[in-house]
């Protein structure tokens, strides 16, 4: 089938000719509520020491509306949106805290109670095919997005922490305030840093840790810039212009890189553990605009 009768047939589908079309545009605005999705680590008896939950951001944007006929139309948007997660980590775990040029150091071992919320934020593309009938409209497409920034807050505790010998240390309390594509390996915030000695070593236990603090060496990001999605759309009209629509992106991209994607519940000897996981954005995005 070559191009012609293949922009022949789509020409018939629309069941209108060309010049019926019209242009407009419009604006949107409202909440995301997104979360990754993902393997999890399990511990022994199937227990989830893992977890995702929806996180809540924003987006705005600006609308373009193809019309072909009263029911049938193309649309596509450029938007600003945040998405992210949640992310929640509470079983077996170790923490490696480094000497002052960060070459020596002591491996504890304890259980992790970690609680960070990811905000990383978007220039999305989606384009969709919707159908209107009256003041109710369906739709579905497809979506690209290109990543501007990613940050991260939240606390990183080591509880019932021990030594490689077995003695015990005090808990360990860390804030985590994270940069994924300006943070440097192991970067800690010195400001506020503690020294410590264990096991006659004297390391430095941070008040705040980055992106890679305890990470692997391999320079490259956490997350990807580009993520590709699936979108399916439900909207109502509360007159000619004025709209509410819901909205489901599901991810058909992994949105980190394996070189950074790290185990935390155990090490390989003094090295990390890399997991082949594949984690996709979901978001839910509840609107209101006007189209033109």
């Amino acid at each position: 089938m070559n191009l012609r009768l293949i922009i022949f047939i789509l020409l018939l589908g629309f069941g209108t000719p060309l010049v019926a079309q019209t242009l407009s545009g419009g604006f949107k605005t409202g909440l995301n509520f997104s979360r990754f999705e993902g393997d999890l680590i399990e511990g022994p008896s199937g227990e989830q020491y893992e977890s995702f939950s929806f996180s809540t951001g924003f987006h705005v944007g600006a609308i373009i509306n193809l019309k072909f006929t009263d029911y049938f139309g193309l649309r596509g948007e450029i938007l600003y949106s945040q998405k992210g997660s949640d992310y929640d980590y509470n079983g077996p775990t170790y923490l490696r805290l480094y000497d002052a040029l960060g070459v020596n150091s002591i491996t504890l071992e304890g259980t992790r109670n970690t609680t960070i919320n990811v905000t990383n934020s978007y220039v999305d593309i989606p384009i969709l095919a919707y159908l209107r009938f009256g003041r109710v409209e369906f739709g579905a497409g497809v979506s690209a997005g290109v990543m501007l920034g990613s940050r991260a807050t939240g606390e990183v505790a080591l509880r019932e922490a021990v030594t490689p010998i077995g003695l015990t240390v005090e808990d360990v309390v860390i804030a985590f305030d994270a940069n994924y594509f300006q943070d440097e390996f192991q970067i800690t915030d010195f400001a506020d840093a503690m020294e410590v000695r264990i096991q006659g070593t004297n390391v430095i236990q941070p008040a705040t840790i980055g992106a890679y603090y305890d990470a692997n060496d391999s320079r490259e990001n956490l997350y990807k810039r580009l993520d590709l999605g699936l979108i399916g759309q439900v909207g109502f009209y509360l007159n000619q212009g004025l709209f509410l629509s819901l909205r489901a992106n599901y991810g058909l991209s992994d949105v980190t890189n394996q070189s950074q994607d790290i185990d935390f519940e155990s090490l390989n000897g003094n090295n990390v553990i890399l997991r082949d996981d594949f984690d996709r954005n979901l978001s839910l995005q509840a609107s209101i605009g006007f189209s033109f």
